[in-house]
């Protein structure tokens, strides 16, 4: 959900950047930088989550619920929140981390 919300932010985030701090702008750039929509694209497997943050869906995160099975939604219980897709490998948990 932070990334989600850090993607529909970070377009006013650009206001901010400070001229005078040539930071930003020495950056290497790309065609595709802002390209806002296309990082929740890449980021994401689906956008099923956001639906439980709309009232109009209560009751969508039961996957025995008859929404839920019409779309083919799955468990978006809380519990199931940091459970890996089961269509897409899980990362080595002893790959370390680069710094």
């Amino acid at each position: 959900m932070a990334l989600h919300l850090a993607i529909e932010d970070a377009p006013s985030y650009l206001d901010d950047i400070d001229e005078s701090d040539d930071a930003h702008g020495r950056l290497p750039e790309h065609e595709d930088d802002y390209d806002w929509d296309m990082c929740s694209d890449l980021f994401f497997q689906d956008h099923d989550v956001l639906m439980l943050f709309n009232a109009r869906f209560d009751g969508i995160e039961d996957p025995a619920g008859e929404v839920n099975q019409h779309l083919r939604i799955g468990d978006l219980r809380r519990n199931n929140w940091f459970e890996p897709f089961g269509n897409t490998p899980v990362r080595d948990p002893g790959r370390g981390f680069r710094r």
